[in-house]
């Protein structure tokens, strides 16, 4: 049972029990009976999750960001304005859900297998026959590392990848670009990591925000319901 579904199968389950109860008790058993029923489904809906988020920690010694340029004179662009001063833009990480990361946060799997994204980062560098962006668009590439924890090699082709907008929304479209890239694929044996790349652009009237999502779809995985139900892992950062 998972979300909305849960919600209506409860309301139905309930008011079927209610209805056989009400022919037989009434009163405050009937009630007891219905809260036990609504408790249970609640923790069934609870259950479902996939790992744990692995935060990263500020280092000591890191500088303390300036304060960004949000006065009624600010030189910073509209989306860069937006990026920098809307009052979503921040928010603490001690009520985030272990799905909700950031850029250098890591998300443990319950099975060992763990995927942390370590930048988001503006593209330079071209090839001769790599895809340039336009002039309205900014290129970028996630670079993220897998940690195989588990006892067997871990097939990469199970791992699918998103990225979107998360500025004010906008969709992203992938990009051929063959310099410092590295594509996700093969086996990756027990007790090793890899790096790997992905590269898009996005408008630039939609920002620099931008949240990447990632799923598996491996069978044992899949057959672990209370895993399979959970909400994917989605890491939001700038690009840099």
């Amino acid at each position: 049972m998972h979300g909305a579904f849960t919600h209506r199968y409860a309301k139905v389950t309930m008011a079927g029990l209610s209805t056989v109860l009400g022919g037989t008790m009434h009163g405050r058993t009937t009630l007891i009976g219905i809260a036990a029923l609504a408790a249970a489904l609640t923790a069934c809906a609870g259950s479902h999750e996939q790992g744990t988020a692995e935060r990263a920690t500020p280092t000591a010694d890191k500088a303390a960001p300036q304060s960004a340029d949000c006065g009624p004179n600010s030189t910073l662009s509209q989306s860069d304005w937006i990026d920098q001063c809307s009052s979503g833009s921040a928010s603490s990480t001690a009520d985030q859900p272990d799905t909700e990361l950031a850029t250098g946060d890591t998300f443990a799997y319950k099975d060992g297998l763990k995927v942390k994204i370590t930048g988001i980062n503006k593209i330079t560098r071209y090839g001769e026959y790599d895809d340039k962006p336009t002039a309205e668009k900014t290129a970028f590439r996630v670079v993220w590392t897998v940690t195989n924890g588990t006892n067997k090699p871990y097939d990469l082709d199970n791992l699918g990848y998103d990225a979107t907008g998360a500025t004010t929304g906008g969709e992203t479209e992938p990009i051929y670009v063959e310099v410092d890239s590295k594509q996700m694929t093969g086996r990756l044996a027990p007790g090793h990591s890899g790096r790997f790349t992905s590269e898009y652009t996005i408008a630039k009237s939609d920002g620099k925000q931008i949240v990447f999502t990632m799923s598996r779809t491996d069978d044992t995985f899949l057959q672990d319901d209370s895993a399979y139900l959970g909400e994917d892992p989605h890491w939001t950062g700038t690009i840099k």
